[in-house]
């Protein structure tokens, strides 16, 4: 058993410390990538990951381009892969992944404050979810929609690899712009499933809003430029 749990070491350092410190890029781990691991290995893979970004971040203080790159990539790709499959429940606020609950807005705020972004992570997780929207997002990015086939004909409008805060009538979570796809990435309440991606379609979730509240995360240069910073 010792053998193996430090295998499982060994390989979420090579997985998180394999690129050159002062070469960032976005070649990171794929979502679909993230292996089961054992919970220790699996928490100290985050926090080796966690670290990796903030020593990569301050390379793009004079390059936003770079920054709104890297940002996606790292938060797209390997901190949400981090907490998939971990449990919903209406009073979940687990810090750790896979370990623990983790209602909706805590998921938002958690993977935001896990990534470098300055903020509340209790009080902002427990306002409404337009309220979580509108202080993560560009201002003038904001959109009150009425109905789903108006919220997904706006986001096939939109560009590629950004993402948005969706603020739904009792819930709140990320879409995800790539590939000409949107994605929904959520701790999700229906049948306690808990943290998923899934197509904007496919969401239960979505379709049982009579009311959407969205805005892009990753268009916020404020946000961006006080994360490298």
């Amino acid at each position: 058993m010792k053998k193996i749990v430090l295998f499982y070491f060994g390989l979420m350092f090579i997985f998180t410390s394999c690129v050159n410190e002062s070469t960032p890029t976005s070649n990171v781990i794929p979502t679909i990538f993230i292996p089961k691991l054992d919970t220790l290995a699996h928490i100290r893979g985050y926090e080796l990951l966690q670290e990796k970004i903030k020593r990569e971040k301050t390379a793009f203080r004079q390059n936003p381009t770079e920054a709104h790159d890297y940002f996606f990539d790292m938060l797209n790709d390997s901190i949400f892969g981090y907490w998939m499959q971990t449990p919903w429940d209406f009073n979940g606020h687990t810090d750790t992944p896979r370990k623990g609950e983790i209602a909706c807005g805590y998921f938002v705020t958690t993977t935001l404050r896990d990534i470098g972004v300055r903020l509340q992570r209790y009080k902002l997780a427990q306002q409404a979810a337009s309220v979580i929207a509108e202080k993560l997002c560009e201002p003038t990015s904001m959109k009150r929609l009425a109905s789903f086939e108006k919220l997904n004909n706006y986001l096939e409008n939109r560009g590629e690899r950004e993402i948005y805060i969706l603020g739904l009538d009792y819930h709140v979570g990320f879409v995800v712009r790539e590939g000409g796809e949107s994605y929904f990435v959520h701790s999700d309440y229906i049948g306690s499933s808990g943290v998923k991606r899934e197509k904007l379609n496919d969401s239960r979730a979505i379709r049982a809003s009579e009311s959407y509240v969205i805005g892009s995360l990753t268009a916020n240069k404020k946000l961006l430029k006080e994360w490298r910073e």
